[in-house]
């Protein structure tokens, strides 16, 4: 090959990074290109989503409004002709009464409010039947024995608050009408939506946003498809049915985008919001042609392309004729000289002709060493063969250091890794806290609101039935039981996200894997069927239940990994007796004492079943080695090294037995406590309070979460309880300052914008109030002997009942500190 080539070749592959370098870029801004258009048309249609859901809220809050006017609280119709104040009785159409009456006065109050109201078309109430009985437009209340067919869909299941794009006789333009149900549900009231005034509130808001895409179509549709509003062209596009190629998007469960083919084969750009999100039965679509949107990006791109392969040619083209004339012609005259002295012709000598630089001066070495290659050949062999031995060796050194060096750089890797995964798992549990203590407020707020409730079901009016009352106690204990059902999970994610403390002490073992039910099989999801064969009467074990509850979660999760296509995980608990020399056919764990090493006695075992893909021999040899794992980066190799820790600190051992292609069993043998600390520490709890009034006393509750501190309130006034709220430390100080006489009892919420509740309670301490204060709250953080030193006398965590608020009262009132008369704080400055 001849060297011009080769030098083609050189500058080519020289290239072919940079051109490599340049397509990369280029697709990368393609792609770039593409994801900003997804995410402007997903930001844009989740725009007029957020409107629309404005929209349809504010006519449910008007319809609301509607129905405290007195003209429709008072409308009613017992029998023909016979108008009366509001009973239980169902609303009746009478078109005999539409002229005068009630239901004139209804007619009215309605116009009115329509006059004041022109984004709707009218306002109308109905009887349960859905005919209209008063309304906004006299041609509504017409004589009717059926309700009107757009009112159809808004008597359907409940929830069915939103209709479907409809117009009537004598009413101009299209509606959507909007349901609000009448007290008692007796009727309806109907607002019903203009169309056209919702086209152009959706030009103006599109009009006025920058960020809107050019050439881009927002289409607003009804649960069938209908379309309610569109931008632009809403007028030839309203009542019309959505394209069929669109119908696959919007049937969809969640908000996203796609590229879809139209009806002439062009690629359309969809970002959509289905139906079954709020507001619930319609969606919002916009489409975006992706051809046009991207046609700047793919010029710029052919263009840039085009460029550099005319760049790469002219390159190519001057390389091979540098090459031909200061190459190959110089080289071809080396190459017939050294041909004769090969042949023996040492007479030889390489004519270069003209100025060639370099391969003059080549030519030119190369005769002088020819001239004298004889007598110094054999000089230049013995001096290669020493340089070639030197070479040798320091090449076998520098493969020894770097196989060493390989080694090391290896292990530091694997233990950044593993503990990079640990400072993951530490930033789950901080996450895991943090939403627990949300959740425990909304529970809170919900658990109080049932109890409350149940309580005054006992009041209801006489002409309720008895039946009446059970059902509404049935489903007020059975949103109960789902509010304790939640406390649960939020009380395995707070145990998960403490940090771990020693404390060991008489465990229920039955008890402990009941209460981790909730969590493991949130963890496991719905592939994996988790069975429990627990122990009739399981011995008590001496251990630190958030250890054992961690250990069990982790050996879970690894068998969940185990089983990729799902299966059955079990957990067996069991009474064991180890007695002297005993051997069991399960393997012992590496660097734990053997079966028949175990001090005799009484053990109690739990055992994790799955029916996974199993381990091999080795696998089994090396499970409990720290680091090891065969989830690749996925797995820190810490997982079974903290369980073997852990159950060989408790005095125990760790049993292995699998077998590949049919599942793993792992079990944890732990000692029998002590029977005496047992019976101290695993006595029955006390029953819970009788409710009754609390003695007069006033109660100040600070929460800076306004539907618990509602809730708090509301409890605390059902006990009998004279209540003050304040909604923050500042507010409260300001408060005790203003009154100047301090309750009996401080209810403090922990995490609290500005000021928490310990700052609080120190604050109040250094100004001289002496009352008892109570820390309510569901921070994850907050230890429990923070509530037990001063300035706090008692904690209560969230969720909460009513039975455990009364209690925490009737402790803080017997444990009262000594009060002071009068409280003198400073009026906290506010800027």
């Amino acid at each position: 090959m001849r060297l011009s080539t080769r030098l083609v070749l050189v500058v080519l592959v020289c290239f072919v990074p940079v051109v490599g370098m340049q397509i990369y870029t280029e697709a990368s801004v393609y792609r770039q290109r593409q994801t900003e258009l997804n995410d402007a048309a997903l930001r844009q249609v989740e725009l007029a989503n957020a409107d629309l859901t404005s929209i349809i809220d504010s006519a449910k809050q008007i319809g609301g409004v509607i129905g405290t006017f007195p003209e429709v609280m008072n409308l009613t119709v017992v029998g023909p002709g016979d108008v009366g104040p509001v009973v239980a009785d169902p609303v009746v159409a009478d078109p005999g009464l539409a002229g005068a009456g009630p239901v004139a006065d209804c007619n009215e109050r309605l116009a009115a409010l329509h006059r004041s109201l022109s984004a709707y078309r009218f306002f109308a109430v109905t009887d349960a039947a859905g005919r209209p009985i008063c309304a906004s437009s006299n041609p509504l209340i017409a004589p009717q024995t059926a309700a009107p067919a757009w009112i159809a869909p808004l008597l359907g299941e409940p929830g069915s608050d939103i209709g479907e794009y409809a117009t009537a006789p004598d009413i101009e333009g299209p509606f959507l009408p909007i349901g609000v149900p009448l007290p008692g549900e007796r009727g309806l009231i109907v607002a019903a939506l203009d169309l056209r005034w919702l086209s152009r509130h959706l030009q103006e808001t599109q009009l006025e946003r920058p960020s809107r895409l050019p050439n881009a179509t927002l289409a607003l549709a009804d649960r069938r498809g209908t379309v309610i509003a569109r931008f632009p062209e809403a007028e030839q596009w309203t009542g019309r049915p959505l394209p069929d190629w669109v119908r696959p998007l919007i049937t969809g469960a969640r908000p996203t985008t796609g590229v879809v083919s139209s009806v002439d084969g062009g690629r359309e750009l969809a970002a959509f919001i289905p139906g079954s999100l709020p507001p619930v039965g319609l969606m919002a679509v916009e489409f975006l042609d992706r051809s046009t949107a991207m046609a700047d990006t793919e010029t710029t791109v052919w263009r840039n392309g085009g460029l550099m392969a005319a760049a790469v040619l002219v390159a190519l083209a001057l390389a091979w004729l540098f090459g031909r004339r200061f190459l190959d012609r110089p080289a071809e005259a080396l190459i017939a000289a050294a041909d004769r002295w090969r042949n023996g012709d040492l007479h030889a000598r390489a004519e270069i002709a003209g100025s060639a630089g370099a391969f003059s001066d080549l030519a030119g070495a190369f005769n002088t060493m020819a001239a004298t290659l004889e007598p110094r050949e054999q000089a230049q062999r013995q001096q290669a063969d020493r340089l070639t031995a030197l070479v040798a060796e320091r090449s076998r050194e520098l493969s020894s250091s770097n196989n060493r060096l390989q080694v090391e750089i290896a292990e530091r890797e694997k233990t950044e890794t593993a503990l990079n995964h640990a400072q993951k798992l530490q930033a789950v549990g901080q996450l895991a806290g943090g939403i627990s203590h949300d959740f425990n407020n909304m529970l809170t707020t919900v658990l109080g609101s049932l109890e409350l409730m149940e309580r005054r079901v006992a009041t209801v009016p006489q002409r309720w039935t008895e039946a009446d009352a059970e059902r509404l106690r049935t489903l007020i204990t059975r949103a109960i039981a789902a509010v304790g059902r939640g406390a649960d999970l939020s009380s395995g994610l707070l145990r998960f996200a403490r940090r771990p403390r020693a404390d060991a002490r008489p465990t229920d073992v039955n008890r402990l894997i009941t209460d981790l039910l909730t969590l493991a099989t949130s963890a496991l999801g719905r592939r994996v069927r988790l069975v429990t064969e627990l122990e009739e009467a399981p011995w008590p074990i001496h251990v630190d239940p958030s250890q054992v509850e961690a250990a069990v979660l982790n050996l879970c999760l690894n068998a969940r990994d185990a089983m990729p296509e799902g299966g059955t995980l079990t957990i067996r608990t069991a009474n064991t007796m180890v007695t002297a020399g005993q051997t069991a056919p399960q393997m012992a764990a590496p660097g734990l004492p053997a079966d028949d090493a175990l001090p005799p006695g009484p053990y109690v075992s739990i055992a994790i079943i799955d029916t996974g893909t199993g381990m091999t021999p080795e696998v089994q040899r090396r499970a409990f080695d720290p680091f090891f794992s065969t989830k690749g980066d996925a797995g820190s190799g810490l997982g079974l090294s903290q369980v073997q820790g852990m159950v060989r600190q408790a005095g125990g051992t760790v049993r292995l037995r699998s077998t590949p292609g049919s599942g793993t069993e792992i079990t944890l043998l732990l000692p029998r406590a002590n029977v005496e600390a047992t019976a101290a520490t695993l006595a029955p709890h006390a029953a819970a309070p009788v409710r009754h009034k609390l003695p007069a006393m006033t109660v100040m509750v600070v929460d800076d979460d306004q539907a618990v501190r509602q809730v708090t309130v509301e409890m605390l006034r059902d006990l009998g309880c004279e209540v003050l709220q304040a909604p923050g430390g500042a507010e409260a100080l300001a408060l005790l300052a203003k009154t100047g006489k301090p309750p009996d009892i401080l209810l403090v919420d922990y995490a609290m914008p500005g000021m928490n509740g310990l700052t609080l309670a120190r604050r109040l301490r250094e100004d001289g109030l002496t009352v008892p204060i109570g820390m309510v709250t569901g921070y994850a953080e907050l230890a429990e002997v923070d509530a037990g030193e001063s300035p706090l006398d008692g904690l209560l965590r969230k969720p909460f009942t009513i039975d455990e608020l009364q209690a925490l009262v009737v402790r803080l009132a017997a444990r009262g500190r000594p009060r002071s008369n009068i409280v003198r704080l400073p009026v906290p400055q506010r800027g």
